[in-house]
């Protein structure tokens, strides 16, 4: 019988222990698991940022104007304040091209971001993964099954 691996958290904690405190991490999920991403800020003692809510949706039609830049500069801002389990940053990646993300990927990792600043990943996961050693891929066979309530309040 195979070995099961480790733990999906404890892959979590343990990467962002090896970050010292500071730094930008992906993670990728193979499925969009907003559940998760909370069970990590709370795990971490980060805080919860969903950027589309906060950030792309009060500008309703407006929201495709944003651009990197104000998504750099939400993340500055969250990692002076503690750091924090930034949700939804694909939906502003979404809207660049997959060579303009993979720039983007490379650059938020190699940032020396204050705290740190964690990214759960749905979409674009394949394109982050060979970045470096802190984007982490997690398997569907690690993570807990999500029920009908967590899909519906999540």
């Amino acid at each position: 019988m195979p070995e099961k691996s480790k733990d999906w958290m404890d892959q979590v904690t343990e990467l962002i222990a090896s970050m010292g405190g500071r730094g930008g991490a992906l993670i990728s999920f193979p499925d969009y698991r907003p559940d998760l991403a909370k069970v990590i800020a709370h795990g971490l003692r980060l805080g919860f940022y969903d950027f589309r809510a906060e950030d792309l949706a009060p500008r309703g039609a407006n929201a495709g104007t944003v651009g990197l830049d104000e998504l750099n500069s939400a993340l500055l801002r969250l990692a002076a304040e503690g750091g924090a389990v930034v949700l939804n940053v694909e939906s502003l990646l979404s809207t660049k091209t997959g060579e303009q993300r993979r720039e983007w990927f490379e650059g938020f990792i190699r940032e020396d971001w204050a705290k740190p600043l964690v990214l759960p990943l749905a979409l674009f996961g394949h394109e982050a993964a060979s970045v470096s050693d802190r984007v982490l891929r997690l398997q569907a066979e690690d993570l807990p099954t999500q029920g009908l309530v967590s899909r519906l309040i999540n």
